[in-house]
């Protein structure tokens, strides 16, 4: 039974095999590229090979011809000096013996390849040799008799007959040279050709090949943009969800505030103020009775005095929490003051407040997002900083806003590792976003930590 292949190795495979014909392509294309050299390089070391062996030849054919020229030319030089009797006549004669010797030495070593032609390079040397000595006996004679011309011609006669043998040879050699080079370059030719053409054939091949994957590419790029573009959709679309939804949380929490606020000012506040009334009617109906045995009642009832008065203080603290009432009656400058008070009260740190000395006209939304801000900043101060000077500052800078600024010197924190931890700052940055203002967050471990708030007041128009 065939074992079926994953559908996500399919791809993968197919771009492996793609990828092999790419490598064999350039591979084919590499070897007909060196055979076209090689084939290249033979061709011409063929043709300067065929031309050195021509060039030799000619060499060797003229080294004949001038050995046959020499001869004639001493030849002649002794006749005009048989037929005129002057001895300058001698002079081409004596140069042509000072040379014959030189030539025969090199004619020799021209044909000393081929033993063939040691019996007529032996027969050439000698009729050379009793030519020249029959021009010489002519010379001493100082007269030309019939015999000797006769003598002189049939050893020209020969040793011409030799020289064109010989040149014949040489120009045979050349022929069957210069054929056989010819067919090795025609078959070189059909080589060539034939390499060139399949060069051409894989470089157009490759070409449709790396043409058909750039197409591939475009399409894969398109594909890559367009599910890029509908991913970013996605993000923006259920970022802006949550963004909505965090905000609806961020106001139901605060409505929710402010009833239980309302619910704790009506109802608890109702009772116990009640309490606090018939505890202080007992008390007084108490006072005007004497004996010792109601002296524990009156204590109990101090106590529970007391213990009204802490509970009425607990609860305006609550309710102060969840709804800071002077927000609404005095303003933001106003809680922002009572807030830095009663932190300096309760903290170790020294507290700096740098605030207006005029109310600023916010909605209550930027005005209650710029308290809980500040709220939460000393909040965290309080516990985790361990500061010994803290500046809360609030003012109006023009063209940028309301600019809430919270600064301490404490201990400080990697502002990428806490943004994952601590959900106070999020709330904190995501009520300035509700706001469409800014967030400023800097801090380095030892170096404190600096909250700055930038609220448009346009945004805060729009909101009230």
């Amino acid at each position: 039974m065939q074992a079926s292949i994953p559908s996500y190795l399919a791809p993968r495979r197919g771009r492996i095999a793609r990828n092999d014909w790419h490598h064999l392509l350039l591979a084919l294309g590499c070897v007909f590229v060196l055979l076209l050299l090689g084939s290249s390089h033979r061709q011409a070391s063929d043709s300067l090979d065929a031309l050195d062996g021509l060039q030799q030849q000619a060499e060797r054919v003229e080294r004949l011809d001038g050995l046959l020229i020499q001869l004639m030319d001493a030849e002649n030089a002794v006749r005009g000096y048989l037929l005129s009797g002057n001895r300058a006549h001698l002079e081409p004669y004596a140069n042509s013996l000072a040379t014959i010797d030189e030539r025969l030495e090199e004619i020799r070593r021209d044909f000393a390849t081929n033993p063939a032609n040691d019996d007529v390079i032996a027969d050439l040397s000698g009729l050379v040799a009793i030519k020249l000595r029959s021009l010489d006996q002519a010379v001493e004679r100082g007269i030309a008799g019939q015999e000797t011309r006769i003598q002189g011609k049939r050893y020209t006669d020969r040793i011409r007959d030799l020289i064109l043998g010989l040149e014949a040879q040489l120009m045979a050699q050349g022929r069957v040279s210069f054929e056989r080079s010819t067919r090795d370059l025609e078959q070189t030719r059909a080589v060539v050709v034939v390499l060139a053409a399949g060069a051409v054939a894989l470089m157009v091949l490759l070409y449709f090949v790396l043409e058909r994957q750039l197409q591939l590419r475009e399409q894969l790029a398109g594909l890559l943009r367009s599910e890029n573009q509908r991913l970013d959709s996605v993000v923006q679309e259920r970022t802006a969800e949550l963004s909505e939804l965090a905000s609806h949380l961020t106001n139901v929490s605060e409505t929710e505030k402010a009833r239980l606020a309302r619910e704790l000012h009506d109802e608890l506040g109702a009772l116990l103020t009640a309490a606090k009334m018939e505890s202080g009617w007992i008390a007084r109906k108490l006072d005007g009775v004497d004996g010792a045995a109601l002296a524990p009642c009156r204590e109990r009832l101090a106590r529970l005095e007391r213990l009204l008065d802490d509970g009425i203080a607990m609860k305006r603290r609550i309710i102060d929490d969840l709804r800071p009432p002077l927000l609404e009656m005095l303003g933001l400058v106003s809680a922002l003051r009572v807030l830095g008070e009663e932190f300096a009260r309760d903290a170790e740190a020294r507290l700096s407040l740098d605030l207006p000395a005029d109310d600023v006209e916010l909605a209550p939304a930027p005005a209650l997002a710029t308290f809980r801000i500040a709220q939460e900043a000393l909040t965290n101060i309080r516990k985790h900083a361990r500061a010994r000077r803290v500046k809360l500052a609030l003012r109006v800078v023009a063209g940028k806003g309301l600019e809430l600024e919270i600064e301490d010197d404490g201990e400080g924190f990697q502002v990428a590792a806490a943004a994952r931890r601590h959900h106070g700052l999020a709330g904190m940055k995501h009520r300035v976003q509700m706001c469409a203002g800014d967030f400023i967050l800097d801090s380095r471990p030892g170096a404190g930590v600096r909250i700055v708030a930038r609220i448009p007041l346009t945004a805060s128009a729009s909101d009230a």
